[in-house]
């Protein structure tokens, strides 16, 4: 009969054992124990909190990008939260249903003032911006337009002139993801979308990079480009053709002529006349920054190369989004939309992970425990039988 009763206890020990695993196998505690043994990548930091939010925060996140007109970031939100197993209301799935083409077209305006005046007003204007750049005549007017507020001795954005001064000297006219780096911290700047942090550090980099001397010979054989604006109509013949996730994702090729006929610019004589208006030591020690920025556009395009440098405290950050974006592709512009620099930093979840380890750790000497009583008791049987025998 005791045989019997303290068979029966083991049998229970060994059912409450496996109980208390599987529950924790199917439970938030152990995706937490996954994210504990891979703590320093951001991505499995980030597919955490995605999977923590509700699915509220989801539908606000969505309706929050459709309102702003970010309709690829809204079509990457509800991808995931129905990975994450979230059912969203018809019509806010309707209310992300827009094409690219017709994003494209609607925002046409504020592109094309981007293009023409380099002022970020919108979304739109930033990739207007951009393509100047791609083309080389955003930085040649940056320069003009900075270049003589420093001369006369007027107010000037000292980070815009640097970087704009960079990008020309050291990149070629329409070498795409190239330049996308130096475009984008310099844009950022502009928008004041960058973080404290880096601005601070890249502003220390831009003053150092600029010979005011040379600045004064290159302003005096070059113009600021002109500008031929042509009629809607043309606009958006030429606008309807365009590929707009291309470029979403860096590809500036198809919008290289519209915009050169735009702005109509001897890209090649402005990099002359400003060849020895930078010292290329600031220049190469600036270029660790941009080179992780363009890695980010790379994997994850240009919105997301944006919202990296405005959360991005230093290169180790911007290292980091660029492994986010490894991983996540497109979809890191929106994760980083609603996470933050919570995407890349464990942050409050390291209480939760350690206290899940402690947990664990737990269980297992339990477990172990009770598998060596196990062993014990049987080898003791074992031996009492083949005493009687």
């Amino acid at each position: 009969m005791f045989l019997w009763i303290r068979s029966g206890w083991r049998m229970l020990g060994r059912v409450m054992l496996l109980t208390s695993l599987t529950a924790f196998l199917c439970s938030n505690q152990f995706m937490a124990m996954r994210l504990a043994f891979n703590f320093w990548d951001p991505f499995s930091i980030s597919q955490y909190r995605l999977s923590r939010l509700t699915d509220k925060e989801y539908e606000d996140a969505i309706n929050q990008a459709a309102d702003d007109g970010e309709i690829v970031e809204a079509q990457a939100l509800v991808a995931i939260a129905e990975e994450n197993g979230r059912e969203l209301p018809a019509e806010l799935i309707l209310r992300t249903q827009e094409s690219m083409i017709d994003s494209g077209l609607r925002n046409a305006g504020d592109f094309l003032h981007g293009a023409v005046t380099g002022e970020v007003t919108s979304a739109a204007s930033i990739g207007g911006v951009i393509v100047a750049d791609y083309v080389g005549v955003g930085d040649t007017r940056d320069v003009v337009v900075q270049g003589t507020k420093l001369i006369k001795g007027d107010d000037y954005d000292k980070l815009t002139l640097g970087l704009a001064l960079a990008g020309l000297a050291t990149v070629m006219p329409g070498s795409g993801l190239a330049d996308a780096g130096f475009s984008i911290l310099k844009t950022a700047n502009k928008s004041g979308k960058m973080s404290a942090g880096l601005t601070s550090h890249l502003r220390s980099m831009a003053v150092k990079l600029v010979d005011a001397e040379g600045l004064r010979r290159g302003l005096s054989m070059i113009s600021p480009p002109k500008i031929r604006m042509p009629p809607a109509s043309e606009i958006r013949a030429v606008f309807s053709k365009i590929d707009w996730r291309k470029v979403a994702n860096g590809d500036f090729e198809e919008l290289r002529q519209p915009i050169s006929k735009l702005i109509p610019m001897d890209i090649k004589a402005a990099k002359a006349a400003f060849r020895g208006a930078v010292h290329q030591e600031a220049v190469d020690e600036m270029r660790v920054i941009v080179r992780s920025t363009t890695g980010i556009v790379t994997a994850g395009g240009i919105k997301t190369a944006f919202r990296a440098v405005e959360h991005a405290e230093d290169v180790k950050d911007l290292s980091r989004f660029h492994s986010l974006a490894a991983r996540m592709g497109g979809k890191t512009s929106a994760v980083v939309k609603v996470l933050g620099k919570n995407a890349i930093k464990l942050g409050k979840l390291l209480y939760l992970v350690v206290a899940i380890i402690i947990a664990a750790l737990g269980w297992l000497l339990t477990a172990l425990w009770f598998s060596y009583s196990i062993l014990r008791a049987t080898y003791r049987v074992a031996a009492r039988g083949r005493g009687v025998a």
